[in-house]
């Protein structure tokens, strides 16, 4: 088994997708409608409305009973933050200018840990919430 991609619900696709496009330096592989998003790196952008829209719109028949029981199940509740996204970069001095002149997102300061080696890295917030850490070589 391996890890296939990682997709983020996301509130605003459109916003969302312009973030990511910004971050990552790239256009999306896939998209589909305003529904996902897919990048090269594993991360995808998951937009649930659409299928609310298209379960109370059209017939069922694109879900099976299955999906629609757990869909209706969910709280609504925020569900980021469950997971930190990681990324690496060689220069992160770098690229944390990018991102700051970028303005796409709330960026911490360049922190350090060093509690079983030297560990330089910072957060940026995407437009759902979600904390990314950003690390790297730092000089």
């Amino acid at each position: 088994m391996f890890l296939a991609t990682t997709y983020i619900y996301v509130n605003d696709i459109n916003i969302s997708t312009e973030f990511y496009k910004k971050l990552l330096s790239e256009e999306p592989q896939c998209v589909n409608e305003d529904r996902w998003v897919q990048f090269s790196n594993k991360i995808a952008l998951y937009n649930k409305k659409y299928d609310e829209k298209i379960i109370s719109k059209e017939h069922r028949s694109r879900f099976n009973k299955e999906y629609l029981d757990e869909f209706s199940k969910d709280s609504g509740e925020k569900k980021n933050n469950v997971v930190v996204f990681n990324f690496y970069t060689d220069d992160l001095k770098a690229e944390y200018d990018r991102l700051i002149n970028l303005g796409i997102g709330e960026v911490s300061p360049l922190m350090y840990v060093n509690v079983f080696m030297p560990y330089w890295y910072f957060n940026i917030t995407d437009p759902d919430g979600n904390t990314l850490e950003i690390t790297g070589k730092y000089q």
